[in-house]
Formats: C-alpha cells, sequence, structure tokens
C-alpha cells in the first residue's frame, strides 16, 4: 500500500470514530437543560433619585445552589430574603466567574436555588405561599435567570 493511500484511510477510520462522539454531545444537548444567567449585588442606598444614573449592580463572584424542591420551612434564621442555613438535598453547585456569569447543566425538573452570600445564603425570589425560588427546567430548554443580590441594599 502506498503512502497517501494509507494517510486517506487512516483519516477515514478517525473521522468515523469520531461521529459517534459528536452524537452523544448532541444527546446529551438534548436530554439536558441548563440554568444560565449573571449574578450582581447592590450595595447601599438604592432610592430613585433624578440626579442619580441607574446601576444595575456589580458582579459578584460566589457559589450558585440548586437543591431538590424547598419549602420555607426548611430555611434556618430566615431574615428577608437572607437565610444561615438550607435543610434541603443539594443536587449540583456551581461558582459565577469574576463577571458573575455562570452556567450549569442538569436533567429536566423542578428545583430550588439559592446564592451563597454573607455567611449564609440568598434566595433570588418565593414561589407562592411557601415554596424557595422554584425553578422548572424542561428537556433540551435552557432557562436564563439573573439574580440580583439585593440584601445589604435600601429603598
Amino acid at each position: 500500500m502506498s503512502w497517501p493511500f494509507r494517510f486517506l484511510l487512516f483519516l477515514c477510520l478517525a473521522s468515523s470514530l469520531m461521529v459517534p462522539a459528536q452524537s452523544r454531545r448532541y444527546a446529551k444537548k438534548l436530554t439536558t437543560s441548563s440554568i444560565e444567567g449573571q449574578v450582581v449585588e447592590l450595595l447601599g442606598n438604592r432610592m430613585p433619585s433624578k440626579d442619580k444614573r441607574s446601576f444595575k449592580g456589580r458582579p459578584l463572584t460566589t457559589k450558585i445552589l440548586i437543591y431538590q424542591p424547598l419549602q420555607i420551612a426548611q430555611l434556618a434564621n430566615q431574615n428577608g430574603a437572607y437565610c444561615s442555613q438550607i435543610n434541603g438535598v443539594l443536587v449540583k453547585f456551581v461558582l459565577s466567574d469574576s463577571t458573575g456569569h455562570y452556567h450549569i447543566d442538569l436533567q429536566p425538573g423542578k428545583y430550588s436555588i439559592a446564592v451563597e452570600y454573607d455567611n449564609g445564603f440568598f434566595i433570588p425570589y418565593f414561589s407562592g405561599t411557601d415554596g424557595v425560588a422554584y425553578i422548572q427546567l424542561e428537556k433540551g430548554k435552557p432557562q436564563i435567570l439573573n439574580i440580583t443580590v439585593n440584601q445589604k441594599a435600601s429603598y
């Protein structure tokens, strides 16, 4: 066999081996979903004023935590949107980068989301009368969730 023919045969075999790997990656995207967004922090006086410019917050590098759906009763020492402990099942977590951006892949389903903040946890919103930051993920559909931590802001 000549050298060019062997090389061509090698390329054909190598490319056929790559197809299943690409198919698995594509299949994973179809069977999972994701949450992504940016975490920012607001501090100090946030009262509107005609002299002040609008400030959207500073990027926050922190841990974003995903739990099985939580109830308010599972939050210890809750004070507004802040609590010192979460008594629930942690599913996964991710760190936001220096610009506050994060991305986390999850299986479809219902989850609760929290942010590690100031030796405790910030709850970005409440769901109904007793739910904690529910987010529903569907197969192959990413969710965008930008989080503003305003625990130290005054309005």
